[in-house]
């Protein structure tokens, strides 16, 4: 801690010939006078401290101080989080500052301040001005300051611009909905600023980490390629139970954001992953056998579901709860494992076409992952994502699909599964990609995924609006983000084969194919328990999973049952 404070303390004296710069806080005081709205030139004084912290980077590039840090007992993550306390002590003295000015203007000007309502915009300011410093501070430990200094600030002053725009000349928060207009005239902004404000923090510092120490997070040996990857079964289990946990919530209408999350990656995820074991279960059985193998452990689970269980299912139901009949053969989950099967339909196709083409590269020589790859990949999937939305909403079933707006991550995500296996990437991904994806996750969750819910009529769920093409963008972002964060996070730490993860991997893929039956019985067995929705989904999902994974482990001793499940 005290290598830490030392490095506060070495910027503040680094950057003193830079303390002029809060002279630009005159611009609020301005503003206040002129509008005589003092809270308003406190919120902008507020954002203007960014750029007085970031000029730590400039002294630090004008005078070659690298070889300085260098040779001082500081490491590398001393610095990354000294200079991110330093950023926020910049921030909260600009904050004394906004609150005396806006104190003052008020009294000069005879304009009476709201406490609360100045409370909620010292707070955003607060939070935008982080959130700021989140996303500036990683590009300046990255790259050069000269080079990116304007291009990095300009998009926030854009977009506070705008914002303040939108607040003064509409009804913005009026139509935000009443929990948001609660929020904003009430002490609890200032908690909900405060910590968002420092929650962006930490993940700039974590960001500003991995990039600057390049932190790379064990991969397999290169010389162990036949070891099982015990972190990938460890995933799907991992993957399955969130999709138990989805369709709970979906019963029980609630947690509506947990599910939009989950939506936004934990399908794509499977497929990916799918995806991968595909090219090497080919090569070890051929394609007949494969085509034989894909039809008994895909299609057959199909047949039964639809035709057996699911009659069943509908039948019990109405004899429990007197619901209407309705439609006896629907498919219900097994969407995923119909459109996994024409997947592998069209993989067999493929190699039947390029024939003898190896899946792994000669030599053992592989493309690495790079930032500027997976980039290019998530853009891609993003435009790809908005144009198909224009033609099949998200959230619109489709002959029984429930989700084909997720149609092109999930064929790419697949594509990018069998690549992986190619180049053996779930062995050699960089931890530190890993990080930057988890937290690019959350700042895209933050940044885009508010603004792409702004307005009536769910405009985001596609139809061409913009705010679908900024939705698209986020559900992209995370997916791809928190999937590097995952794969990494379980390839690091959750890499055993031991006794009871084998158990609960051998069993998922049965879990997956008759989790819901055990959801429509088990749900009115607790529907005389008088509490919340949320406590409801808690209480299921401890009841549901064990008997879900000890239900599959009895159907897999059926004779025959373990070759297809």
């Amino acid at each position: 801690m005290s290598s830490i404070l030392k490095s506060v303390k070495l910027d503040f004296n680094i950057a003193k010939s830079r303390y002029f710069m809060f002279i630009i806080d005159i611009i609020g005081v301005f503003f206040a006078v002129m509008s005589k709205i003092p809270m308003y030139g406190a919120l902008i004084i507020m954002v203007v401290s960014t750029p007085i912290a970031g000029q730590i980077f400039s002294v630090y590039e004008k005078n070659n101080l690298e070889n300085l840090y260098g040779i001082l007992p500081l490491k590398k993550s001393d610095v990354v989080i000294g200079r991110h306390l330093y950023a926020l002590c910049l921030i909260v003295i600009n904050g004394i500052i906004a609150t005396l000015v806006a104190y003052i203007v008020s009294i000069v000007t005879g304009h009476v301040i709201n406490s609360n309502e100045f409370l909620t915009l010292l707070s955003f300011g607060f939070a935008y001005a982080c959130l700021m410093t989140a996303v500036i501070f990683p590009l300046y430990f990255k790259f050069s300051f000269s080079k990116v200094y304007i291009f990095s600030n300009l998009p926030f002053y854009l977009l506070f611009v705008i914002l303040f725009v939108l607040t003064r000349k509409t009804n913005l928060l009026q139509q935000a909905g009443p929990a948001v207009q609660n929020l904003t005239s009430s002490l609890t902004a200032a908690a909900v600023g405060l910590g968002l404000g420092l929650v962006l923090l930490a993940l700039s510092c974590i960001l500003s980490m991995s990039l600057v120490e390049g932190n790379q997070p064990r991969s397999l040996p290169a010389e162990e390629p036949a070891k099982r990857l015990f972190f990938a079964d460890n995933l799907r289990t991992w993957v399955v139970i969130l999709v138990v946990l989805q369709h709970l919530a979906e019963v029980y209408s609630t947690l509506y954001l947990f599910m939009m999350i989950n939506s936004a990656y934990f399908m794509g995820l499977l497929f990916l992953l799918s995806g991968y074991f595909t090219p090497g279960a080919y090569e070890r059985k051929g394609p007949g056998k494969f085509l034989m193998d894909r039809l008994l452990r895909l299609a057959i689970p199909t047949l039964v579901y639809v035709f057996i269980i699911s009659p069943l299912m509908v039948w019990g139901r109405h004899q429990i709860t007197h619901q209407p009949i309705g439609n006896l053969f629907v498919l219900d989950q097994m969407w995923f494992v119909v459109m996994l099967l024409i997947f592998d339909l069209g993989y067999l196709v493929w190699r039947t076409i390029v024939k003898n083409r190896p899946e792994r590269p000669a030599g053992g020589a592989s493309k690495k992952l790079t930032f500027s790859k997976v980039a290019l990949f998530t853009l891609a999937l993003a435009a790809a994502s908005y144009l198909l939305r224009i033609v099949i909403p998200y959230g619109i079933p489709v002959l029984e699909f429930p989700s084909l707006g997720y149609l092109a991550q999930y064929l790419s995500f697949f594509l990018i599964g069998m690549l992986a296996f190619r180049q053996g990437w779930l062995r050699s991904i960089p931890g530190s990609l890993g990080q930057l994806g988890f937290v690019l996750a959350i700042l895209a969750s933050v940044i885009l995924f508010p603004v792409s819910v702004i307005g009536s009529n769910s405009m985001w769920i596609g139809y061409g609006s913009w705010q679908s093409a900024v939705f698209a963008l986020w559900d992209s972002i995370f997916a791809v983000g928190i999937s590097l964060a995952l794969i990494t996070f379980f390839r690091r730490f959750l890499d055993g084969g031991k006794k009871f993860g084998r158990f609960l991997s051998q069993h998922s893929f049965a879990v997956y194919v008759i989790h819901v039956p055990v959801i429509v019985f088990l749900v009115p067995a607790l529907s005389g328990l008088q509490a919340l929705p949320q406590l409801k989904f808690l209480l299921a999902a401890v009841v549901c999973l064990p008997v879900c994974f000890g239900l599959a482990w009895l159907v897999r001793k059926i004779p025959f049952a373990k070759r297809v499940l």
